[in-house]
């Protein structure tokens, strides 16, 4: 096989559970023909539910233990080799089209090109986006996500809109070298604002999850339970994190099939990866985005097609995000990455034997102003959950209780035990908390240099006029959330 032509389509925080393929009621034609013609993996987990840290791992292969990386202010280190270095090597023009999420100087980490710039915050000292997002500028993040919620236009939209237009445009001319272009845009990311008529339709279909009047499992993640959320506004996100879903579908599917024309011109074997960095909880135990490794927040979208990949193939044995990089460059038979924590599932693309390996995460929550670890370890339809901070101890089956409301690990002690010593061979609760508080000084110390020697790459900012009617309120809004 030639050096094949490889475009990854990178969403953010979009749950596999919401999409046709995976079996819910949300219309994804374009991601169900992608799994049609090619290997899906089932049991793909982010190894960090939150944006920063789940990227960095993607493409170091390196858990965030030994990184330290845990935050969304953290930052890989400028020689840490990423899986794309890798690439350049090997001859490939490395394209950055949208989002990372980088911090700091360093805004390519391995990518030769970068065509689009980011919409997300790219120094330390968080700089003011509010003329990039209007009225949504709240609803971008954490808990204030639920301060504006409906059908309308948004201005992350808006910023997808523009980053697949970008990519279209690269992919209808010719290029020299062979090409791995990143197609990364920022849906199905809040603020929950998909479009009028989509999320009208979504709001007559989507349901309370079982799990909604639950109690919080954990002490630890006691804090992310939204008691504000009313039944009626969490249908209200529900719907428009739908709708955002099948405007994302369309545009991955406008993007797959220019790649394909742009592979066939030229007659390039060809590689297509969608995947995504978490997931989002959508309302199971009444929260809402990630940060815990409930199911829907822990578990990504990763599907491969192409030349030589096998078609309509499901592969149920777990993976993570830290097996991409070390896949792509087995697919394409380069050097592999060294002191990695991802592995190779390239044999499962080829019909192949699975490449059995530990698929675990780690997370770093902050609560009652201290540092608490959370390890989560999956194996088959089982998932382990263990805290530094307290003695609860979670087990799941996710095939028969995918919401996770029974706590297994007094009723399968064999099972249990079994989870428990095995986490105990990759749980590193003491470097974690030890690197993390590492990094949060770093961080004060950053943010000091940047406000005294400035920032001059702060032209790689989301900079462009966003139209009004995409800084307004959504046409049609809940009438249960905030209006700003």
């Amino acid at each position: 096989m030639n050096k094949p032509d490889i475009l990854m389509f990178m969403t953010d925080q979009h749950t596999p559970y919401y999409s046709g393929w995976y079996g819910n009621n949300v219309d994804t034609p374009n991601l169900d023909r992608l799994v049609k013609n090619g290997t899906a993996f089932d049991e793909a987990y982010t190894v960090c539910p939150l944006c920063v840290p789940s990227r960095a791992a993607m493409l170091t292969a390196k858990r965030p233990a030994d990184t330290g990386i845990f935050t969304l202010t953290d930052a890989i280190p400028d020689m840490t080799p990423t899986f794309l270095h890798h690439l350049v090597k090997e001859g490939y023009e490395t394209v950055l089209v949208g989002r990372m999420h980088f911090v700091g100087a360093d805004q390519r980490h391995g990518f030769t090109k970068r065509i689009f710039p980011d919409c997300t915050t790219i120094t330390w000292n968080r700089q003011d986006m509010a003329s990039q997002r209007g009225v949504y500028e709240s609803a971008y993040g954490g808990y204030k996500n639920t301060n504006v919620v409906g059908g309308g236009k948004s201005s992350s939209s808006y910023y997808d809109l523009r980053v697949i237009e970008t990519a279209l445009e690269y992919l209808s001319i010719p290029h020299e070298k062979p090409q791995f272009i990143c197609v990364s845009i920022y849906s199905p990311h809040h603020p929950y604002v998909g479009p009028a008529e989509l999320f009208e339709k979504y709001r007559n279909r989507v349901r309370l999850p079982e799990s909604f009047e639950d109690e919080m499992a954990a002490e630890t993640w006691k804090n992310q339970k939204r008691s504000h959320v009313s039944p009626e506004l969490a249908l209200d996100i529900q719907a428009a994190y739908c709708a955002m879903i099948e405007e994302m579908d369309f545009r991955m599917g406008m993007v797959h099939s220019a790649f394909q024309e742009y592979c066939r011109t030229l007659n390039h074997d060809h590689l297509f990866i969608y995947t995504s960095d978490h997931g989002d909880n959508i309302g199971d135990h009444r929260t809402l985005g990630k940060n815990n490794f409930f199911e829907k927040s822990a578990k990504i979208p990763l599907i491969f097609s192409g030349t030589g990949v096998e078609m309509n193939a499901r592969i149920k044995e777990a993976v993570s995000v830290m097996d991409l990089g070390p896949t792509i460059l087995d697919y394409i038979g380069a050097e592999p990455m060294r002191e990695v924590d991802g592995v190779s599932v390239c044999s499962s693309l080829q019909n192949r034997p699975f490449n059995e390996h530990a698929v675990y995460g780690e997370y770093i929550n902050n609560y009652d102003k201290d540092e608490k670890y959370s390890f989560m370890l999956k194996e088959k339809q089982y998932k382990y959950l263990c805290f530094s901070a307290e003695d609860t101890e979670l087990l799941y089956d996710t095939v028969n209780d995918p919401e996770e409301r029974h706590n297994l690990i007094y009723r399968q002690p064999e099972i249990a035990e079994h989870m428990r010593i095995l986490a105990g061979r990759y749980r590193k609760d003491e470097q974690a908390i030890r690197m993390d508080q590492y990094h949060k000084q770093n961080y004060q110390l950053w943010k000091a240099y940047e406000s005294a020697a400035g920032v001059p790459y702060m032209d790689a900012l989301f900079s462009e006029e966003v139209p009004q009617d995409y800084l307004d309120l959504p046409e049609i809004l809940s009438s249960h959330c905030t209006k700003l």
